[in-house]
Formats: C-alpha cells, structure tokens, sequence
C-alpha cells in the first residue's frame, strides 16, 4: 500500500518522539526505506534539535539560576509574612480578648454569686504572648539574614 509523502511527513513527529503506533511505526520505516526526501526530513529533525541545544544551553542554565533565585527568595518571603501574618493576628486577638472582658463586665446571678468572664483574660495573655515569640523569631530571623549576606 502507497502511502503520500504528506501523510508521512505528519507522522513523522510522533514517530521521531517516539509516540506513535505499532503499526504506525511500521508503515513510517517501509516508506522511508523507499523515499529519500521522507528520510531526509526526518534527519532534519536531529538537526534542529542540536541546533537548539547548543544555542540556547548558555541561557537555559541562566533561566534555571533566575528561578532558583526566586524560588529562595519567595521561600524565605513566605516565612516572613507568616511571621507577621501570626505577629498582627495574636496582636487583634489579644486586645478583642481585653476588650471583651471589659466590655462584658460583671453581674451578680440570681443566687447572689459575683459572676465575670476570666477566661477572657488568659486568653488575651496566650495571644500576647504569641504575638511576642513572633516578633522575636522576626527579630531572629531579620538578624540572620543581615549576618548571612555579609560573609
């Protein structure tokens, strides 16, 4: 069975990666056994891939350090803004839990008991307290970073 050149020549991509049919595969190398410009086509393609490598090998390795780069610095980014994403929540926390207190305030119950809501005050000492390990670790943090870029 003839096939056209033009049919061949769509396939050859496939065939070259490696991704075609059995059959396919097949019908590709009987036809390139008979038709030169079939053959030579696909010998273009080793070509042009080599042509590239070679070019564009200086610049791949370029790009590859520009995003290592990035990728480092939005790391050490992402650790920062946790930081002070915890540092600005533990800080709203801890005045609300004041202001909670304060605002609830106190009520003599019908048995006479004195009653008031001091779990709001252990609360604001817990965010308190968060929100100060946070700053230090920034603190910590900032300081490694000024050190680590002076050696």
């Amino acid at each position: 069975m003839k096939i056209s050149c033009n049919i061949i020549k769509d396939l050859l991509p496939l065939y070259y990666d490696d991704i075609c049919s059995n059959e396919s595969r097949k019908l590709i190398e009987e036809h390139i056994k008979t038709c030169d410009d079939c053959k030579l086509e696909l010998k273009k393609y080793d070509m042009k891939l080599e042509g590239v490598d070679s070019m564009n090998n200086e610049i791949n390795i370029n790009e590859a350090n520009m995003i290592k780069n990035i990728s480092k610095k939005w790391k050490r980014d992402k650790k920062t803004s946790f930081l002070l994403g915890t540092t600005i929540v533990s800080i709203i926390a801890s005045i609300s839990s004041i202001i909670a207190y304060n605002a609830h305030g106190s009520y003599v119950a019908e048995d006479g008991r004195l009653v008031e809501m001091f779990a709001f005050i252990p609360l604001a000492f817990l965010f308190g307290l968060i929100s100060v390990i946070s700053i230090a670790s920034l603190v910590v943090l900032s300081l490694i970073r000024y050190f680590g870029k002076q050696k």
